[in-house]
């Protein structure tokens, strides 16, 4: 199973996923992009329940927030007793682009098996200035540096979307919201 979320803009946005794996060798993969400005608010709840032994579950979500946005991101996965050899990973990152914005991560992991592989994280920072320094320094405008490090940072958030005619539109929108496009 593939899911990807991406949510471009909004006053408020509340996305909610929730998967089980009630099956064995269930593997599961969701993607999540989130790109707001202005005091656009977005809400991403998760909740991964690994009810069956050998299933995999990756999860990660990606989030740009500009000016006055706030995003969240509560993920959970759930592993029972009977899921062993369960693999689960799930990462939420995040960039502000502005003093205003903010973001609020709760990554989660209860797990009730002994057997398993479990991961999770979270990240929140700025743009990378040595990155921009380095792209400025060969000949690329701020602007432009600044749109490829983020369009870069997004990314493998959309490596799920395998409808080309989805992905240019999301990546156009991207772009548009950048001030590329």
């Amino acid at each position: 199973m593939a899911h990807t979320t991406v949510s471009l803009g909004g006053k408020i946005i509340r996305n909610n996923l929730n998967l089980v794996l009630d099956e064995e060798h269930i593997e599961t993969n969701m993607y999540g992009l989130y790109l707001l400005d202005g005091d656009q608010h977005v809400d991403n709840h998760t909740m991964v329940d690994h009810r069956k032994a050998h299933c995999n579950s990756n999860e990660l979500y990606k989030g740009i927030m500009m000016e006055r946005a706030t995003g969240v991101f509560n993920g959970k996965i759930f592993v029972r007793q009977d899921a062993q050899k369960t693999n689960a990973f799930q990462s939420n990152r995040n960039i502000l682009l502005s003093k205003e914005a903010k973001v609020d991560t709760k990554p989660q992991l209860e797990i009730w098996a002994d057997d398993v592989k479990c991961s999770h994280g979270c990240t929140v920072g700025q743009m990378d200035e040595e990155q921009l320094f380095y792209l400025r320094a060969r000949g690329m405008s701020k602007d432009s540096a600044r749109a490829l490090l983020l369009q870069a940072f997004a990314a493998d958030a959309l490596s799920l979307v395998k409808n080309q005619a989805v992905l240019e539109y999301v990546q156009h929108k991207i772009s548009q919201k950048l001030g590329m496009g």
